[in-house]
């Protein structure tokens, strides 16, 4: 399963792509030459490496803004260490590349590499509704969090009892997440409402 956590940053005006989603941020300069560290929000980062236009936004910018956004060409991007380090059109110097330290990385989620059958991105299940064997569904995906050893589902409940109480957190493996139907925004799960 790819593990791409993204932020949705949807609803921007003219001039900017509509379906931007948030993959990780710049940590400032590598080298002498215009690159730069990136830091995905997880591990693989590999819609980074894998498109060549991402997004900018402005450290404490509104990600609605237009005007907080701004394309890039990515020349070149490989691993370092954690993370990435990567060099786009326009930035050929160390005070370059050090000026966007802090700025948000977007990649547009029709630019995202295919993936191979039963593989999807975390962006795809956001909104997801969540339901157990019983047919009982017990929320909507809100977001993905890792624990370490494995992804979890962040479900926000649907019982209007717990409204209050914390998220579901499901492990994203086989034994509790029995089929994922991106299409229909639909998961299924062994998993009761009470754990």
């Amino acid at each position: 399963m790819a593990a791409a956590k993204e932020r949705d940053a949807a609803g921007q005006g003219p001039g900017v792509a509509q379906d931007l989603v948030e993959l990780g941020w710049l940590r400032g300069a590598y080298g002498l030459r215009g690159w730069t560290h990136v830091q995905p929000y997880t591990s693989e980062g590999e819609v980074l490496r894998a498109t060549r236009q991402w997004w900018l936004l402005r450290p404490g910018a509104a990600a609605r803004a237009d005007s907080a956004w701004g394309p890039v060409e990515v020349t070149g991007v490989r691993t370092q260490g954690a993370g990435l380090v990567a060099k786009w059109r326009g930035c050929e110097a160390r005070e370059a590349a050090q000026a966007f330290k802090g700025w948000r990385v977007a990649v547009p989620r029709t630019a995202f590499p295919p993936l191979p059958a039963g593989q999807y991105y975390w962006v795809d299940l956001i909104g997801a509704a969540v339901v157990n064997r019983s047919g009982q569904r017990l929320g909507v995906v809100r977001g993905l969090r890792s624990n370490g050893a494995q992804d979890l589902l962040e479900v926000e409940r649907t019982d209007a009892q717990e409204t209050a109480s914390s998220p579901i957190l499901i492990p994203m493996v086989a034994a509790y997440v029995e089929t994922v139907e991106v299409a229909e925004k639909l998961i299924r799960v062994d998993w009761d409402a009470h754990w």
